[in-house]
């Protein structure tokens, strides 16, 4: 997911608000929100999968940022309900993600018998860690491109409020059709020799009552 909506929070508070002194306390909201998103997340994944969840929280995320963009100097209550909704999304980033990850692990060595989980999460860390990059040289060039001045705040505003919805809109159309937990089950079960718990397992013969001695008459 992208990293820039993180590196420029404290510049849209202190730039595009006005407010720098309510940083911290904005975003203390935004990461206690996330921890009080992640069970939501574990739960909306029980009952409607986990790619729909993620999927439907990331696309309530998209015009909460974008509302975001409209905001100006001193509407700091109204970015803090959005540091709320926002936060509580979080949580699904937080939680379903790597949940899901180890899903398409499970099925990767189901299907080929090979453990490449350490592949797994190197590809995942190096996107990451480029997502970081990426969003670095985004927003110190935009800052300094304007000298803190109006301009700066408008690219700011920009690239917090309206870029983000870019990457998420493009994870929501690759995650469309992401089936885990049937595939997950049928094939783990497969590579274990073990019987998938929706499936009757065949009866023991030494367990069937012995046939009937006895003739009809």
């Amino acid at each position: 997911m992208p990293r820039h909506p993180a590196t420029l929070f404290l510049y849209f508070v202190s730039d595009r608000l006005g407010a720098p002194d309510w940083r911290g306390p904005l975003l203390l909201v935004y990461f206690a929100c996330a921890v009080l998103g992640v069970p939501l997340g574990a739960r909306a994944a029980s009952r409607f999968g986990k790619h729909r969840a993620w999927c439907g929280a990331m696309l309530a995320t998209c015009p909460i940022f974008a509302l975001s963009g409209f905001l100006g100097r001193g509407d700091v209550s109204a970015f803090g309900v959005i540091c709320l909704l926002t936060g509580l999304l979080l949580g699904f980033d937080l939680a379903l993600p790597p949940s899901i990850q180890a899903d398409v692990i499970d099925h990767d060595t189901a299907r080929s018998g090979a453990q490449r989980s350490g592949l797994y999460f190197a590809a995942w860390s190096l996107a990451t860690k480029l997502s970081l990059a990426a969003a670095v040289g985004l927003v110190f060039p935009a800052r300094s491109a304007g000298g803190g001045s109006g301009s700066s705040s408008d690219a700011i505003a920009v690239l917090y409020s309206w870029l983000p919805i870019v990457p998420k809109l493009a994870a929501i159309w690759l995650m469309r059709a992401f089936r885990s937990t049937g595939w997950r089950r049928r094939n783990c079960c497969a590579g274990s020799g073990r019987t998938d718990e929706h499936e009757a397992a065949p009866a023991d013969p030494k367990a069937l009552p012995p046939p009937s001695r006895g003739g009809s008459t």
